[in-house]
């Protein structure tokens, strides 16, 4: 969104940035973060672009501001997740095959003779290394490689951004972490299990914000089918979905609970609230004889 903003606002164009969430305090390097808005008049705006959303209801304005989707302005969708079946906007840009939205957009950006400057590459090539786990999952390909190294050439922070999205974490959160790591469970069918719960974050001084990079723990775990960590959050359930195998797609999981995102990375969210379970059973002991 950042980049996307700050490309048309150098070509002149009146042009606000906006999001339900301010940006995380891992991501106020970004240029241009802090222009970022929280709420606006959609009938004030002719276009609207919406940016690596795959449904309306992952923007957060979908009830607030049903406006955006009633026809009445051209609505524009640049994304890289499966198209929806109640698909939306009256251009569509989507890529399913890139690893980012980030990735379309510097390919658009190239395609128009935009130039990127140093503050847009530092953005997009944040958005490649998000969406590809610092370019260790499957989805990093030599054409990835070949647009970061590009992205590099025009400016791209990488210092910052590297320690900033894999090498900030305060205590807080590593306490938050280690409450985690310590619920994980593996289910017989091979489903790598961990839980915060709201109790995690309240006695840690944490929030949902700090469990950027814990899911990739739980899912280091070898041979795991997937993995899923659930945390509880103002009422409902967040699942974050993870899997290293090719044969299991996350995103098909998530969508049997009304979410969605990638083959090996996916997401939903749920009402309601954790409880531990535990059960017991009974074994009777083996007896052996020796019989002679």
């Amino acid at each position: 969104m950042l980049a996307f903003y700050l490309a048309l606002n150098r070509a002149g164009k009146k042009i606000i940035p906006a999001c339900i969430d301010p940006a995380p305090e891992i991501l106020k390097f970004l240029p241009g973060s802090e222009r970022i808005i929280h709420d606006f008049n959609a009938k004030e705006f002719d276009l609207i672009v919406v940016v690596d959303c795959g449904d309306p209801h992952q923007t957060g304005f979908d009830k607030s501001k049903p406006e955006i989707w009633d026809g009445s302005r051209t609505l524009v969708k640049i994304d890289h997740h499966a198209m929806a079946k109640d698909d939306w906007g009256d251009i569509q840009l989507v890529y399913t095959d890139a690893c980012a939205s980030s990735f379309i957009l510097t390919k658009l950006f190239e395609e128009f003779g935009i130039k990127i400057r140093p503050d847009m590459a530092t953005c997009l090539l944040t958005g490649l290394s998000a969406d590809t786990g610092s370019f260790k999952h499957s989805n990093t390909t030599p054409e990835v490689l070949r647009m970061a190294s590009k992205l590099l050439k025009s400016g791209a922070n990488l210092p910052v951004l590297s320690k900033s999205l894999y090498h900030t974490t305060p205590i807080t959160a590593m306490k938050l972490w280690g409450r985690i790591l310590n619920t994980i469970n593996q289910t017989k069918e091979g489903v790598t299990l961990a839980v915060a719960q709201k109790k995690d974050f309240e006695e840690t001084q944490t929030s949902a914000e700090d469990l950027t990079g814990v899911v990739d723990y739980v899912n280091a775990v070898p041979d795991a089918k997937f993995s899923i960590l659930l945390s509880e959050r103002d009422g409902k359930i967040k699942a974050s979905l993870r899997t290293q195998r090719d044969d299991v797609n996350t995103a098909k999981i998530a969508s049997a609970f009304g979410g969605g995102g990638h083959v090996k990375a996916a997401g939903f969210s749920v009402p309601g609230k954790l409880e531990q379970e535990t059960t017991w059973k009974v074994v009777k002991d083996k007896v052996e004889s020796d019989i002679s």
